[in-house]
């Protein structure tokens, strides 16, 4: 028996200005972004989904609930586990970066920045957690772009390093990724959908 874990990437943001949103409150979704996750709840709708978590930032909340309304499930789960990466970089804008956005790993700000080891760790965390509290179940788990590439690495027990996770195929808004656990805490991973729009 295997419990399984559809983790989505929230779908496009509205942000004109280009801002880093990070943890920023009200960076919802634009309407590509909306329109990518209807695609995604689609693709969903036969996979016997019983519980959905999210991310507690705007566009992983509506990401969910595009997802939910195609089922009966009477709430979100919101889990601080798989929230976007904490950074000072914060509130800044993505054309200062460059095309990698290095800097926010390889040049934090702050001591108090995250790192990808911690990333790794609270990721890794919230799969053993839903494992053990929903076994043999299928649950979706909204989360972002960072974390889930993060997760990913992990899983496949590549080392730990931003060249690593962040020049592997990255993933797409909206796209979900299969994770697979089983009873012997094996785990695997593997992209199953990618709206197009």
């Amino acid at each position: 028996m295997t419990t399984t874990i559809y983790l989505v990437r929230h779908g496009e943001v509205y942000n004109p200005d280009g801002i880093i949103y990070g943890r920023l409150p009200n960076f919802g979704l634009s309407d590509k972004g909306k329109l990518e996750l209807e695609k995604t709840a689609e693709f969903l709708k036969n996979r016997h989904i019983s519980q959905i978590y999210a991310s507690p930032l705007l566009r992983a909340q509506q990401s969910a609930e595009i997802i939910k309304n195609i089922f009966e499930i009477p709430a979100i789960h919101t889990s601080e586990e798989i929230i976007e990466v904490k950074t000072s970089y914060e509130g800044g804008r993505f054309s200062n970066l460059d095309a990698l956005q290095s800097e926010v790993y390889l040049k934090p700000l702050s001591p108090t920045d995250e790192t990808i080891v911690q990333i790794a760790a609270r990721m890794q965390r919230f799969v053993t957690q839903l494992t053990a509290k929903h076994p043999h179940q299928h649950i979706v788990a909204i989360s972002h772009g960072d974390p889930i590439m993060i997760l990913k690495t992990a899983i496949q027990n590549k080392e730990l390093s931003f060249h690593i996770f962040k020049t592997n195929t990255y993933v797409q808004h909206g796209e979900v990724y299969e994770i697979t656990v089983d009873d012997d805490k094996s785990l695997s991973i593997k992209s199953v959908f990618i709206p197009k729009i």
